[in-house]
């Protein structure tokens, strides 16, 4: 919830139903894992050779790759086969996805003519890339220096802060995507949407970094403290 709630109210409770039979059938967890990353790497040829309903293709492949993106975690747990491979795996898969989405956006857009973006389209969904990646980068980074997240808690709060609902309302907004993706293309204006989450991830990266760098500043000014006493 604190992280990724619209994942939390849309794709989690659809997840649980699509994991029975997959369980039943005793499909392995990694084959599961495996397809999420089948699903992200079709958005971009879809995006490139799907005609005129290209972006009901992206997506729908979208709304598929996080229902399974939940769907191998339930399994896993359910099974008691949880392992740091597939953690690290999922993550991997994760962050390729959320690169081919911006990818296919900026490939639907410039199919399109490029409205508002012209020629650079594709550039600036690949740049959109970069900053996820970096904003992924140093919140990981911190993690493995420190032992604890940069931003939120990583146990459940007692109460809640109206700055953390804030938050939390904002945080995760990338998980409506695709409905944007949907809407955007049946209006004609998938440049509009691209400008909205080019927008949106600048301002993450911003903020995510922002918050990141003061918690480290932080922690060394705690540090320094307890070794002047």
């Amino acid at each position: 919830m604190q992280g990724d709630l619209p994942c939390y109210l849309i794709y989690r409770p659809i997840s649980f139903w699509v994991a029975l039979p997959f369980l039943w059938l005793g499909v392995p967890v990694l084959a599961m894992t495996l397809l999420s990353l089948v699903i992200a790497l079709a958005m971009p040829i879809l995006a490139l050779g799907g005609g005129e309903y290209a972006y009901l293709g992206v997506a729908g492949l979208g709304f598929a790759y996080h229902v399974m993106d939940c769907v191998d975690g339930n399994m896993a747990r359910t099974l008691g086969r949880t392992s740091r491979l597939g953690a690290i795996l999922d993550g991997t898969i994760d962050m390729s996805f959320w690169c081919l989405l911006l990818l296919s956006i900026g490939l639907l857009v410039d199919a399109r003519g490029g409205g508002l973006f012209g020629q650079h389209a594709v550039a600036v969904s690949l740049g959109l890339g970069v900053l996820l990646l970096l904003n992924r980068q140093a919140r990981d980074n911190f993690a493995v220096l420190n032992g604890d997240v940069a931003y939120f808690k990583s146990e459940i709060p007692e109460r809640i802060s109206p700055g953390d609902r804030v938050l939390m309302m904002v945080v995760g907004l990338e998980f409506v995507y695709v409905f944007g993706v949907a809407l955007g293309g049946a209006l004609g204006h998938l440049d509009i949407v691209l400008l909205v989450i080019a927008i949106y991830v600048a301002l993450m990266f911003a903020g995510a970094l922002a918050l990141t760098f003061s918690k480290a500043a932080r922690l060394d000014g705690a540090d320094s403290a307890r070794r002047s006493r």
